[in-house]
């Protein structure tokens, strides 16, 4: 029974579901491919940043050998967030630098982490390398939030707008269930199952519209080798968490003004 009024329901205000169904997927699409594009990106930023030159230097500790051994630069690959490492010869054997390109945001982690790893070595940050990798890193950072949090914003407003309208258009029907013994909890559960199927489907959809275009996104600006349309755990959070936060604040609203709705009084038209 209830299955069948939320079908039925959702065929008859198809406009009203329509509307909500199309905000929330579009912020959800949005929110995703920002998110997406943001996962994806991580790996390959520190890539294209590598054309900039080494962020990290390793020279002799002072009072040392005057030489890095050859085989330093191989070990100083293996530390963790160590994206690539050259050694530079001046001549004879060893190196007399090694020239590192270290993830931006963990260049004290792996300096700390060269050290102990190689004896008789000191590793210096760039710092004015480090610092515009940083700045690149918070402008992209902040540029994807205020994108996020408008088309929050716009969704937001629009949902709330169609579900006040929604349950404004279904007074007489609230009353005429609640007139036949439906409890103001019972009805508004039923507008709960409305709201929370229209909300799985545009949170799937959003999902899924929003992968594509970050797959898309990171093939123009990341290069060929990106990957093509794939799912991440950016994205799906993304979604969910846009499709759980519109539609649960509009219900919450809806379903207070339910509550409070006399039956008696709708049916007599006031």
């Amino acid at each position: 029974m209830l299955a069948r009024l939320v079908f039925a329901s959702l065929r008859r205000r198809f406009r009203q579901l329509g509307l909500i169904l199309a905000a929330v997927t579009v912020a959800a699409a949005t929110v995703t491919a920002l998110a997406g594009f943001s996962a994806r990106a991580q790996g390959r930023l520190g890539e294209s940043l590598s054309a900039f030159g080494p962020n990290l230097i390793v020279r002799p500790q002072i009072g040392g050998p005057p030489r890095i051994p050859d085989e330093a630069a191989a070990r100083v690959r293996t530390v963790t967030g160590v994206r690539e490492a050259v050694g530079v010869a001046g001549g004879g054997s060893g190196v007399d630098r090694i020239e590192v390109r270290a993830e931006p945001g963990r260049i004290g982690e792996v300096a700390a982490a060269i050290e102990a790893r190689v004896e008789g070595i000191e590793a210096r940050p760039l710092l004015k390398v480090s610092e515009s990798d940083a700045r690149v890193t918070h402008r992209l950072t902040l540029v994807l939030a205020a994108i996020s949090a408008v088309t929050f914003a716009i969704a937001l407003l629009s949902v709330g707008a169609a579900t006040t309208a929604l349950v404004g258009e279904r007074r007489v029907e609230i009353g005429l269930l609640m007139a036949l013994g439906y409890t103001g909890r019972r009805v508004a559960g039923l507008f709960a199952i409305e709201l929370l199927a229209a909300a799985v489907l545009a949170g799937v959809a959003g999902m899924l519209l929003g992968e594509a275009a970050a797959g898309g996104l990171a093939r123009r600006l990341l290069g060929a080798g990106s990957a093509g349309f794939s799912l991440t755990w950016n994205g799906l959070a993304a979604a969910a968490l846009v499709a759980v936060l519109v539609v649960g604040a509009s219900m919450t609203v809806a379903l207070r003004r339910v509550e409070r709705l006399d039956a008696a009084r709708v049916l007599r038209g006031e």
